[in-house]
């Protein structure tokens, strides 16, 4: 909370989860590190405003297995990082079966976690106390396609709204107006400097819009409908990863102290974007 009250925001977590179905468990290849990695790590504990938020929507499922920030229809084997996957981000096949999931346990797993979660979703942006979204991810601190543009320089922030570098229209409609964008990297600029100190890479801009990711499905599809504004945001991971994971694949205390540090800096910079720096109450939902 800022100021004993709860913030008028949806946050949205696809990615934070690692379980895996019980029925899925003794076909599936890779370890439970592999699934960790493979996911956006530790996100749920980093983007925690569970208190802090009107709206808060995550899963426990893991991304290799239904992956809430893709369309239903991106599917395997046309795309093999699709809804459901049957490889990895670093290209590891997933399943023992060769093909992937049959269709129709592809079916049922998108209609019990796919429908769920976005429904939730459009529950939560119909909130009439709401006014912004905020899709929450992480990012590998390098690209994952090695000799791809700028694969190895990724800015700490990435914030997206489905168009240009400038956060302006380039050949699909925004989800949050360029404005916003603006205001956000600014709040983001000012407020990690002091926490990221000598370490930041100069060649490299704290915060970036667009790049190296535009949005995906959730703000495309949530955003489209205008009801309020959305924004993608991801964390570069060595912002708050150790070097290490620890064996029990959770957080240290070391590690929660700065997840916490982040989080309530994070908290700080949403009530400035919305309220202003001096605490100003909003006026309209933003638009």
């Amino acid at each position: 909370m800022i100021n004993g009250r709860k913030l008028p925001i949806v946050i949205s977590i696809p990615h934070g989860g690692i379980s895996i179905p019980p029925g899925l468990r003794t076909i599936c290849l890779l370890s439970k590190q592999e699934i960790l990695l493979d996911s956006d790590t530790w996100t749920r504990e980093l983007y925690n405003f569970k208190n802090s938020v009107e709206e808060y929507v995550d899963t426990d499922i893991a991304r290799i297995v239904v992956d809430m920030n893709r369309s239903r229809n991106d599917l395997p084997p046309f795309n093999p990082d699709g809804v459901v996957k049957t490889h990895s981000v670093v290209g590891k096949r997933v399943w023992s079966t060769p093909d992937g999931l049959p269709l129709a346990e592809v079916e049922e797993l998108l209609n019990k976690y796919h429908f769920t979660y976005h429904k939730l979703l459009e529950m939560a942006t119909n909130n009439p106390n709401i006014v912004l979204g905020i899709d929450c991810h992480s990012m590998l601190a390098v690209g994952p396609v090695k000799g791809q543009s700028g694969w190895d320089k990724r800015p700490l922030f990435c914030i997206s709204n489905r168009g240009n570098v400038n956060g302006e229209f380039l050949n699909k409609p925004l989800t949050a107006p360029p404005e916003m964008m603006h205001r956000l990297k600014f709040l983001l600029e000012k407020n990690f400097k002091e926490f990221v100190g000598n370490n930041q890479n100069t060649e490299v801009p704290l915060v970036s819009i667009n790049d190296p990711f535009a949005g995906g499905f959730i703000t495309k599809y949530h955003g489209s409908k205008g009801i309020i504004p959305w924004i993608q945001l991801e964390i570069n991971r060595n912002l708050y990863l150790p070097k290490e994971i620890p064996s029990s694949l959770r957080p240290s205390e070391m590690d929660l102290i700065r997840l916490e540090k982040i989080r309530d800096i994070l908290l700080q910079v949403f009530s400035d974007l919305l309220f202003g720096e001096k605490g100003n109450k909003p006026g309209n939902k933003v638009s």
